[in-house]
């Protein structure tokens, strides 16, 4: 049989019992990195608090009585509530040990006559979660500032990790990075749940974040291991696991309502990875690329013997790798003709040339800017509705397990849609409906839980499509020579806006009541705006160059065929072309 490439020998190959397991780390993964990338919904949710009496602690007064008699009330957006961080200042010490008496009633026109001070201790509701982060060390009132931060360490962490753990994976091969990315993620969610600082519980979050990007290298593993044709169903499934771990996690959360237990049980399905790893294969692919044709060669006949095929001896296998690789590094070396200039130049040219090359040209600049600006409007609200269990919800259990629900047809289900309508029609459509959902809840009463309950979740449904939706148009808009760059710069966006959220639940939301619902319905309608500055990539060739970006999208754009037949390449000045493709 001829085998003219690698992929042809996957073809060959097909899908079984191997390609499973190719998958398998990825699949693993996704088994437990939603119980920690959504962590602050259950280990650091928003938890009702008010001042702790000592005096009072231990009297057979209910706890409405002592509230009444030791905390203010305060005006809260319109109506009165009881004071989270002061307290009245009265004679407790002569109240202490008797009988709750109606003579002790004090009305809040009676309570704005004495004096108040600040807590010293709190005490917190605790009929929803027993023990939290927050109650753990108190981050309330002037220190409620600091309890975002347990969720934004984590974000901050995956923004560290993305160009991190990819040139590691690159650089030392998909299994030894996988390994100890496992290894060192068991040792950090078991101790940081044991940790007696907060700030060591933030350094575990940041080190977990890191890690969670290995997500990516270990489903480019399984996916260097899938014939081409049935790498786009793989990519579809591929959001199902976390879509299902998000919903296990609402029910563990049910059951376990300590955050150092919860996350102690949630930290166990990494022994399962911990097994797999002595078994799991390094890919193929990448040990072509590396020269090392005998290993490769090896991992592909254990391969054929799992799915019943032929391949040819393993001395033949290996001389195909090996010229496979050596016309790989050929068209490389083609295509990066022109990085000879580049690497003349100076240190600091070459760096600042590497930081601009996304706004090198008219056209790239305007795409880019707009795709940064989709991807950081789709990371503050989808992380924002996904951690908003205890502001849209009264049952933030049931809200995890739906909400992680809506991302199975939020990931999949606007696939024949988008084919229909084009990309950019239904990217502004998904963030417009999500915008108006989210702002319909300021108008929505409170008592009316369900409604408000039911258009966090059309949000979440339509901003997760949004979610899904960037990746393909992003890959679409970017030419061949900066795409790996475009698109992990604009999901990085993504991560940079993730960051901000926890501090719009934790922090403005304590002040202003309406300001999650404002935020994130503003943030997606504002996305809606982006996606609108798009170009249509629907049907549309994938450019190659920088050259036939500007020839598509560009104020002189030619037609689609004329790119695919090569025409019209003169149309943009050769210099700045070329700079732009050097670096790659």
């Amino acid at each position: 049989m001829q085998y003219d490439n690698f992929d042809s020998l996957l073809k060959t190959l097909g899908v079984g019992r191997w390609t499973i397991f190719m998958f398998g780390s990825y699949f693993l993964w996704a088994a437990f990195l939603p119980y920690f990338s959504l962590g602050g919904a259950f280990y650091n949710p928003m938890v009702d608090h008010w001042c702790r009496v000592p005096q009072l602690a231990n009297s057979t007064w209910t706890l409405q009585q002592r509230l009444n008699y030791s905390i203010p009330w305060e005006d809260a957006g319109g109506h009165l509530e009881r004071s989270k961080c002061r307290m009245l200042v009265r004679d407790y010490d002569a109240v202490e040990g008797l009988a709750w008496s109606p003579e002790f009633t004090t009305t809040p026109e009676e309570a704005r006559s004495f004096p108040t001070q600040p807590c010293d201790h709190w005490e917190y509701d605790t009929s929803t979660f027993s023990t939290t982060v927050t109650m753990q060390w108190d981050l309330v009132c002037e220190k409620a500032s600091l309890s975002p931060f347990f969720q934004s360490f984590y974000f901050f962490g995956t923004a560290v990790g993305e160009p991190l753990i990819g040139f590691l994976a690159d650089r030392y091969g998909r299994r030894r990075v996988v390994t100890v990315s496992t290894v060192l993620f068991a040792l950090t969610a078991t101790g940081s749940a044991l940790v007696p600082l907060y700030s060591l519980v933030l350094a575990g979050r940041f080190v977990l974040g890191v890690i969670h990007t290995i997500i990516g290298p270990a489903y480019i593993q399984g996916l260097e291991a899938c014939p081409a044709k049935l790498r786009t169903i793989f990519g579809l499934l591929s959001t199902a696991p976390f879509a299902v771990t998000g919903m296990l996690f609402g029910a563990w959360a049910y059951l376990v309502r300590d955050w150092r237990t919860l996350q102690l049980i949630c930290t166990l399905p990494v022994a399962l990875l911990l097994l797999f790893l002595p078994f799991m294969d390094e890919s193929p692919r990448w040990l072509m690329m590396q020269e090392r044709h005998e290993e490769a060669a090896k991992i592909l006949h254990k391969a054929a013997r799992w799915h019943g095929v032929q391949f040819p001896p393993r001395h033949e296998l290996q001389k195909l790798l090996a010229k496979f690789r050596l016309e790989n590094a050929d068209r490389g070396e083609r295509s990066g003709n022109q990085t000879v200039t580049v690497s003349a130049r100076s240190r600091l040219a070459a760096w600042w040339q590497n930081l601009t090359v996304l706004v090198r040209t008219p056209t790239l600049r305007r795409i880019t800017l707009v795709l940064f600006g989709c991807w950081f409007c789709t990371g503050v609200t989808y992380w924002g509705i996904s951690l908003s269990g205890t502001t849209f919800s009264t049952d933030p259990f049931l809200y995890m397990v739906l909400s992680s629900l809506m991302e199975i047809p939020g990931y999949s289900g606007f696939t024949p849609v988008v084919a229909r309508f084009g990309r950019r029609f239904v990217l502004s459509f998904n963030f417009a409906v999500c915008s108006a959902a989210i702002l319909t809840i300021l108008a929505t009463p409170s008592s009316y839980t369900w409604m408000i309950f039911s258009l966090a979740l059309v949000g979440k449904l339509f901003i997760t499509g949004s979610y899904g939706l960037l990746y393909l148009v992003s890959s679409e808009l970017f030419p061949t020579c900066v795409r790996s760059r475009g698109l992990n710069v604009s999901s990085l966006m993504a991560r940079i806006g993730s960051i901000v959220s926890p501090f719009v639940i934790k922090v403005l939301a304590l002040s202003y009541w309406w300001a999650p619902s404002v935020l994130f319905g503003v943030c997606a309608g504002v996305g809606c705006l982006f996606a609108l500055l798009l170009p249509e990539s629907n049907k549309k060739p994938m450019p190659d160059t920088v050259e036939q970006l500007e020839l598509l999208y560009g104020s002189r754009s030619i037609s689609s065929n004329s790119i695919e037949k090569g025409v019209g390449t003169s149309l943009i000045s050769e210099e700045s072309v070329s700079s732009d493709v050097a670096d790659v």
